[in-house]
């Protein structure tokens, strides 16, 4: 009995190694021992309704005054007089903003953005022609106030990136409607 299960293990093992012979033959291997081949690619559909190029100007009116709205509503209860007043004046400057390519985005000049702009091209597969950024500089808040234009679905969302906190919550946004 024994000599059988030996026999039956030296041909199993025999075979399993001429298969694993032929396999490495076919894939080659670099410096890191990762195959140079590709299991599967994906590629997005450009038929796709989310594949829509957006041509909104930066300083469309309505576009600003829905964004003023959405910041004001943002306000806490609990703010004191000298809060009151910086936040009031810090809306008053919201203007003025000039179209940023995404394709020319630095991800060192604001990681909130260039994070955004990660999250959104995978989850919802945009491409950065599907995307448009506006950047405007605020004196009041002394850092630049983004806003990220995108369509899903036959809605136009705005995004204001980093006029607010950071918080672990999504940024404050707007669905654009004319």
């Amino acid at each position: 009995m024994r000599y059988i299960a030996v026999a039956l293990v030296m041909l199993l093992w025999s075979s399993y190694s001429a298969a694993q012979d032929n396999a490495t033959a076919e894939v080659e291997y670099n410096a890191f021992g990762v195959p140079n081949q590709v299991v599967r690619s994906i590629s997005a559909n450009s038929s796709e309704p989310n594949s829509r190029t957006i041509e909104i100007d930066c300083n469309n009116v309505e576009l600003l005054n829905q964004v003023r709205q959405k910041i004001n509503s943002l306000q806490t209860e609990e703010e004191n007089i000298v809060k009151r007043r910086r936040r009031l004046l810090a809306l008053k400057h919201i203007e003025k903003f000039s179209h940023l390519s995404v394709k020319d985005f630095v991800p060192k000049d604001n990681y909130r953005v260039a994070n955004r702009i990660i999250t959104i091209k995978i989850n919802n597969g945009l491409k950065d022609e599907n995307l448009q950024l506006c950047v405007s500089s605020n004196p009041i808040l002394s850092r630049k106030v983004y806003l990220l234009i995108y369509t899903l679905e036959d809605k136009k969302y705005v995004e204001i990136i980093n006029y607010t906190a950071p918080s672990s919550s999504e940024e404050p946004f707007i669905i654009y409607e004319k």
